[in-house]
């Protein structure tokens, strides 16, 4: 469960439920560590003042002795031990667009989250997850003990990763604040706390356990899998984007999701994942992230003794490249091919179930030395070839999916033809039928999101999502919900190509005839050129619709 709490008409916690884990926009809570008797990771430096004597229950204090209203013995405050807690809750107003009807917003809500100061290029800003700000309309922080809430603006968000980075310009946010550090990988048994502004109060709470596994887990809010710790410190809903800390109050982790039905199981984003967040960088764009790489390869373990001597490994282990994606360097550069046994990555041997040694505790998937790396950069294998050992330099990439698993933050384009409306596929499209979308939704469209394969250089399955009620429609209602796969016998590559081929078909053609993808053959549905437009314009009144076509569509017309 992604650890945000969300806040509106209806109560959100979660968006999608997959293999057991929920995501929704997150919080954490903070609190303060008492240093005279610290937790079993320890007291934080950077949460604690130095030393000087105690108070009656047994807090480290520096500045004149008091008596508040309560009674408590307590030292007269400046603010600045507030003001430097790095700590903070995060306050977001979102919408998002309807995915099956995007000329239209769904209900705007709200969501609490948690987030931490760091320094990144010299500069401060905030690190929170993907999630809590996800659609965000706008953004506030609120430090530790201070009533005023400040206006945050988002500088950069992965929704791949989780993770987000806010800045404040008010600069009466940053009087005080001392940012956290990133600290080391963490090993297994090691204590964490974890600090944050979860459900239930207002104030900032702490919690601590272990590191009980470290391993390549699915990232709820995104579908993505990538490195994960997982703690048995309690992370509750709000706890999202607070920090992980050590014993030398150093960051390990941003928490992140919790392991739905189960107790004291949580997870956190480590930091390798965050510096790679933090370094990566779309060229011209410091605002969006290149993404993590892959290799592009399908794979199969080789634990069976008959199938290793099939492929002649004797005493080596690896495992059997079964298929490589149509537009992955390994094709395209014609360097790796089905059937080839992969021995190692960059030196790391790969074992026969495709993990390889961390340490003498950890194994993790090879995926993970690929995710280390950025767009562009060359890794190195070692592969078993028809018996042969070879070693080739493959540039990896980021390889995007036939079906988008998520539109956080995207427009969402769409144009309407006669009484036909049109959208490009996507996953959050399936969600509008439910958590059991992948029984209920149409079984061709949940076969292109799980197995989809993209064979030409952007393409994206564009989907007739809506026949609106008319005469010229009439007899077509059945046809919703299904691939468009051409237009008077040309090929639909994607919603953008779709829209230019029948702005072109339009004035030449009398007819266009869509070809929609079905079961044992395609169907039909057919619109005359010359009454298009004047039953688009009157759908257009009747239901409020504000333009024929997504903003960036009508520009290119």
């Amino acid at each position: 469960v992604g650890m945000a709490t969300r806040i509106g008409a209806s109560f959100v916690l979660a968006t999608v439920a997959v293999s057991g884990l929920q995501v929704g926009p997150g919080a954490l809570a903070h609190t303060r560590f008492s240093c005279a008797s610290p937790p079993r990771c320890g007291a934080p430096p950077l949460l604690c003042a130095d030393a000087a004597d105690e108070d009656i229950y047994g807090r480290t204090t520096v500045l004149e002795e008091t008596v508040d209203v309560y009674g408590r013995s307590s030292k007269a405050s400046d603010g600045s031990d507030t003001m430097s807690d790095p700590v903070v809750k995060v306050y977001t107003a979102y919408s998002s667009q309807h995915p099956a009807m995007p000329w239209t917003n769904k209900a705007q809500e709200e969501a609490t989250g948690s987030g931490f100061s760091i320094r990144h290029d010299g500069a401060l800003c905030i690190v929170t997850n993907a999630h809590v700000v996800a659609d965000a309309t706008y953004v506030e922080v609120r430090k530790a003990g201070d009533a005023r809430k400040y206006v945050a603006t988002r500088l950069k968000v992965a929704h791949e990763c989780d993770l987000a980075t806010l800045q404040v310009e008010d600069a009466r946010f940053w009087e005080g604040v001392t940012p956290l550090k990133l600290g080391a990988m963490p090993s297994l048994q090691d204590e964490v706390a974890v600090v944050g502004y979860p459900e239930g109060g207002e104030g900032v709470s702490i919690t601590q356990g272990v590191v009980s596994r470290i391993e390549i887990q699915r990232y709820a809010h995104s579908g993505t899998s990538l490195l994960a710790v997982q703690i048995d410190a309690a992370i509750n809903p709000g706890n999202s984007g607070g920090p992980a800390l050590n014993a030398e109050g150093e960051v390990v982790g941003v928490a992140f999701q919790l392991q739905q039905e189960s107790q004291n199981i949580g997870y956190v984003i480590p930091v390798p994942t965050i510096q790679h967040f933090l370094a990566d960088a779309v060229p011209g764009d410091p605002s969006r992230c290149a993404g993590f790489c892959s290799l592009g390869i399908f794979w199969q373990s080789l634990e069976n003794q008959q199938l290793r001597d099939v492929h002649q490994l004797g005493a080596r282990s690896g495992v059997l490249i079964r298929g490589v994606l149509p537009l992955s360097a390994c094709a395209q550069q014609s360097l790796v091919f089905r059937g080839d046994v992969l021995l190692d990555i960059e030196g790391q041997k790969v074992a026969d179930d495709g993990t390889f040694a961390v340490g003498q505790q950890e194994r993790l998937s090879f995926q993970h030395l690929i995710h280390l790396k950025f767009a562009g950069e060359p890794v190195k294998l070692r592969l078993l070839r028809k018996g042969e050992e070879v070693v080739v330099d493959v540039p990896v990439y980021p390889q995007s999916r036939l079906v988008p698993s998520h539109i956080y933050d995207e427009p969402q384009s769409y144009f309407i033809y006669g009484g036909l409306a049109f959208v490009a596929l996507t996953e959050p499209y399936l969600h509008e039928w439910g958590d059991e979308w992948m029984s209920d939704a149409p079984h061709e469209l949940v076969n292109l999101v799980m197995a989809g394969i993209a064979e030409l250089p952007d393409e994206q399955p564009v989907i007739l999502s809506r026949i609106f009620p008319a005469k010229l429609t009439a007899g077509y209602s059945a046809m919703m919900d299904r691939r468009c796969m051409s237009i008077n016998g040309e090929p639909v590559l994607n919603l953008r190509q779709m829209y230019a081929l029948v702005q072109r078909l339009h004035g030449t053609a009398p007819y266009l005839d869509f070809e929609l993808q079905c079961v044992g053959g395609n169907c039909a549905v057919a619109v005359e050129s010359a009454s298009a437009d004047a039953v688009r314009d009157e759908i257009l009144e009747t239901y409020r619709i504000p333009s024929p076509a997504s903003p960036e569509l009508c520009a290119e017309q």
